[in-house]
């Protein structure tokens, strides 16, 4: 089993790994794959891993790197449902926190986006899903930015934007992090990924940052 970048955008692979993305994860949940396909092909800064046995792409993960502001966003990460309990997700997770270890080696950490478990009105079934994902991140070292109140932009029309953790693997020992630099990553996210450029959520939620933003486990 290897963990390896993509590079070739005309690849069987490549292919693979775009239908591991689309049937993973609902519709409302993703941006179109073609937004997706656009940003790997004209910047380099936005980077997919497949990870490989048998010579089968059984898994990705996606992810950009804010270089300028030393962190990178685990975009999307997914295995195909016949390999999953086998581990293979920690390795994925590994493989890709190691590959933006390597491109940053003194930045900040890996941030991700992770629904909340506390939303009203939730079937119990997928408060436990998002409880068990909450939990292998957490198994994995990532934090939760204490008192960031985070949404995710609306990622298609009519759809409202989400209530979600906004959570991360520093690179080294950090008891906190200054309000300043998660305001520049959220707005840095917001435009790049979302290619969302109003200000009103980054001003809701930048209104409401405490002055430290502690590192902390999720009680659940």
């Amino acid at each position: 089993m290897s963990i390896l970048k993509l590079m070739d955008f005309n690849s069987t692979e490549f292919d693979c790994g775009l239908e591991i993305y689309k049937s993973s994860f609902p519709s409302n949940e993703t941006r179109p794959t073609h937004k997706i396909v656009d940003l790997l092909k004209h910047d380099k800064n936005y980077q997919m891993f497949i990870c490989l046995k048998d010579n089968s792409v059984v898994g990705i993960s996606l992810m950009y790197v804010f270089r300028s502001l030393g962190i990178g966003l685990l975009d999307y990460m997914a295995v195909k449902p016949d390999y999953q309990r086998q581990k293979l997700g920690r390795e994925i997770f590994e493989g890709t926190f190691e590959r933006f270890a390597s491109d940053i080696p003194n930045g900040t950490g890996l941030v991700m986006e992770i629904q909340r478990e506390d939303i009203p009105n939730l079937q119990e079934r997928e408060i436990n899903v998002r409880i068990n994902r909450i939990r292998f991140y957490m198994k994995m070292g990532v934090k939760i930015l204490k008192g960031v109140n985070y949404f995710l932009p609306p990622i298609q029309n009519g759809i409202k934007p989400e209530a979600m953790y906004l959570m991360i693997k520093p690179l080294s020992e950090r008891q906190y992090l200054p309000k300043e630099s998660i305001s520049e990553y959220i707005r840095a996210i917001y435009s790049t990924i979302y290619q969302y450029q109003s200000n009103d959520l980054l001003d809701n939620i930048s209104q409401q940052l405490p002055r430290k933003i502690i590192l902390r486990d999720v009680a659940i």
